[in-house]
């Protein structure tokens, strides 16, 4: 058996005269405690009245649903692939994508890329909006944004990039992207 505190809902053990939590009065009987989440619970008000004035009505508390923290993300949930940098001491060695990526370099007019790739070697040749990198159902794609200096591929396997890309195109994890004069290496689980 236990107590309900009246202010703030606390329980508190039977016998206890005094809220652990808040210090207010506790009812003087107690009540048995099995609430479901979200029931109300009805609960009597010590009996502070002389037998002048009349008992005050009872008063209900709710008890809310318990807390369920989500469940943790591991990394490749997060980010379910990656563009990572072909060359070693890179300003940003590799981009976790999301469903839909800009890549291109910062401009002021136009505001931040999802991709910037203004600082890499070869970054005078990326175009504002350069390419798209982006999600389709369970397909990764990439699409060339009218690029000065375009959007080149080669498959996972291939000796050689393909002429420069004018539609979207299907990416496969070891495909290589060359954006201009800025490599990366697709990679996806």
């Amino acid at each position: 058996m236990t107590i309900i505190c009246p202010e703030c809902a606390h329980e508190n053990p039977a016998g206890s005269e005094f809220c652990d939590v808040c210090g207010s009065e506790l009812p003087t009987t107690s009540i048995p405690i099995s609430p479901k989440p979200d029931e109300t619970i009805i609960i009597g008000v010590p009996d502070f009245t002389s037998s002048l004035t009349p008992d005050p009505e009872p008063y209900s508390v709710s008890i809310p649903e318990p807390y369920t923290s989500p469940a943790p993300q591991s990394p490749l949930t997060a980010a379910t692939a990656r563009l990572v940098s072909k060359k070693k001491g890179v300003p940003t060695p590799e981009f976790d994508l999301e469903s839909s990526n800009l890549v291109g370099k910062f401009d002021p007019d136009m505001g931040p890329v999802d991709v910037d790739l203004e600082e890499f070697s070869g970054g005078e040749t990326i175009s504002r909006q350069h390419a798209e990198v982006y999600r389709e159902g369970d397909q990764w794609k990439i699409k060339d944004l009218g690029s000065e200096n375009g959007v080149f591929l080669k498959r996972s396997g291939q000796a050689k990039f393909s002429a420069r890309i004018t539609n979207p195109e299907i990416l496969g994890s070891g495909d290589e992207i060359a954006f201009a004069k800025v490599n990366f290496i697709f990679q996806s689980p």
